[in-house]
């Protein structure tokens, strides 16, 4: 992976805080798009937090929900929870194998990291483990930017199409997908258990 990608992948130092307030402000639409997803979801996870921006909104909007992150940059994590404070509980840890028990959210959100996934159907059964019955899983990415990392890094979630072979494979049931910025996508998917 190239230095500058992988800036992208995991946020580190001067400019990965850098890039971390950028992707807060590109990423705005596929935030606004994940909220209305959202609904009011009472136990939500975002994995990939970044800078916090995203929870920081959701946490605005839904006052009542129980918010929860986790990411694998330290630099992310530092910046998120000085945004945060204590209206979310985050923690650094890879989406492969979290700590989190069976059953523990009603929905996971995830904008502009998919394409980092190592082992996608891993992350995606762990999702759906922690997930309850019927929870929703909420994954916005950029579809140009997904294309040039993919020819970067080889990864399986980079297109609409492998996105939904992905969902449909872990089981999951798309109920919507749109568009919702300028090569900016939005699925939102049902667990099925």
């Amino acid at each position: 992976m190239n230095s500058f990608i992988s800036q992208f992948a995991r946020p580190e130092g001067a400019v990965g805080r850098m890039l971390g307030k950028v992707m807060a402000v590109s990423n705005r639409k596929m935030h606004r798009a994940v909220m209305a997803e959202l609904g009011g979801a009472g136990r939500v996870l975002e994995i990939g937090f970044g800078s916090g921006a995203q929870l920081d909104m959701i946490s605005k909007r839904y006052p009542g929900a129980k918010l929860y992150g986790i990411d694998i940059s330290e630099d992310m994590l530092v910046q998120a929870e000085k945004r945060l404070g204590a209206r979310a509980q985050l923690s650094l840890c890879d989406c492969e194998k979290t700590v989190f028990a069976d059953s523990s959210f009603d929905a996971v959100i995830s904008t502009d990291t998919c394409y980092f996934w190592n082992e996608p159907q891993r992350v995606l059964a762990e999702i759906g483990r922690i997930s309850v019955p019927s929870g929703r899983l909420i994954l916005a990415y950029n579809a140009m930017y997904a294309a040039s990392v993919h020819r970067s890094l080889g990864t399986d979630m980079y297109s609409d199409d492998s996105i939904r072979a992905a969902l449909e494979k872990a089981g999951m049931e798309i109920i919507s997908a749109g568009k919702c910025g300028f090569e900016q996508r939005v699925f939102s998917a049902v667990i099925k258990k």
